[in-house]
């Protein structure tokens, strides 16, 4: 198993109930179409880690996976998106996370004491630290003041704000989120409904990073270490990552990154080579060996670049594996392809 034929036996799934999705969508049967959405929730956190919805949102039919933060999800949720058959690609619009207002999000509803609330029934108090390109929210409901705890207020603030924005928007921009019990004349706010348009606006104003997926955030970290260390990992200078959790892992030889993926049958591995000029050039060698590297995997759908590092003897490029036996064809390829130039090796992290 790998997760290339978890992907195809997902989406094989999806195909024997299409007709029967489609048709609960258009009648609003939601009686008949929540068991088969359930059985495809239940796939879909088993293979992935995401849940998983379908809606039919002003005519269009779309399906979301709903990944949260985590980076391995993440990772798999685009690689089934990027996987489904052309048949499926043109007629459903495909979410590989939480795009900002669904109709889940529209639905969204909590209750306080005997009082219903939207999101539409909540406000975002904010305020722009343009200097870190981000921002500080507060979340306000008018039946905040009857709930005594605390964090309670502050998860349900968190949860309806990404439901509001998306996980792209959320995780690039928001510095902090909090709630407020009374509303803070000191902060601009508006309507939660209306926050990911005036969070886009203050975005392109200021010229800030845009990003089209969560997985184009990157972190860059310099490891607190001895650097005459020359061993593979341990020499590492700088580090630059889409998955922090995975790099803090393994530098602390800690596992359960490596075990959640391996479980769903992926690897994390990276290829690594000597520094070839010992200087400054060493890191635009590694960045443009990492595009093609990225290009070449992606292009047979057996992997991905996940980041990579800098160290004092060698140069790393992080992966995750999709399907391990055609990615050591490919590898052996590049490596062939590039052995006038580079000599590539790879590992794979152990869980």
């Amino acid at each position: 198993m790998s997760v290339y034929t978890n992907a195809k036996a997902f989406w094989n799934r999806f195909l024997e109930m299409e007709k029967s999705l489609k048709d609960c969508l258009v009648t609003k049967n939601y009686g008949e179409l929540n068991p088969l959405v359930e059985e495809l929730d239940e796939l879909s956190m088993t293979l992935t880690g995401c849940h998983f919805f379908v809606e039919n949102l002003y005519d269009d039919f779309e399906c979301t996976f709903d990944t949260g933060p985590n980076k391995t999800s993440q990772y798999l949720a685009r690689y089934f998106v990027d996987m489904a058959p052309g048949i499926i690609k043109n007629t459903w619009i495909l979410n590989a996370y939480l795009p900002p207002l669904s109709t889940k999000a529209i639905m969204a509803g909590i209750q306080i004491k005997d009082q219903s609330y939207y999101l539409s029934d909540f406000y975002v108090f904010y305020e722009v630290a343009d200097n870190q390109q981000l921002i500080h929210a507060k979340v306000y409901c008018p039946g905040y003041y009857l709930i005594d705890n605390t964090e309670n207020k502050k998860e349900m603030s968190m949860y309806l704000l990404e439901l509001g924005i998306g996980q792209c928007a959320y995780e690039a921009y928001l510095a902090s989120v909090d709630y407020i019990d009374d509303p803070d004349s000191n902060m601009k706010f508006c309507n939660m409904t209306d926050f990911y348009e005036t969070l886009m606006t203050i975005v392109q104003t200021n010229k800030w990073k845009e990003y089209d997926s969560p997985l184009d955030i990157y972190s860059v970290y310099k490891p607190v270490q001895d650097f005459a260390h020359d061993s593979l990992r341990k020499d590492m200078k700088m580090i630059f990552t889409t998955h922090p959790e995975l790099i803090e892992e393994t530098i602390e030889e800690k596992t359960d990154v490596l075990a959640d993926l391996e479980v769903k049958d992926g690897k994390f591995g990276y290829i690594y080579f000597m520094n070839p000029f010992d200087t400054k050039e060493d890191a635009t060698f590694r960045q443009e060996l990492s595009k093609k590297v990225d290009l070449a995997l992606t292009k047979k759908k057996c992997a991905k670049v996940v980041g990579g590092a800098i160290g004092k003897s060698y140069s790393y490029i992080d992966i995750i594996v999709f399907d391990a036996k055609n990615f050591e064809i490919v590898f052996n390829s590049i490596k062939k392809q590039l052995a006038r130039t580079v000599e590539l090796h790879y590992q794979y992290f152990t869980a």
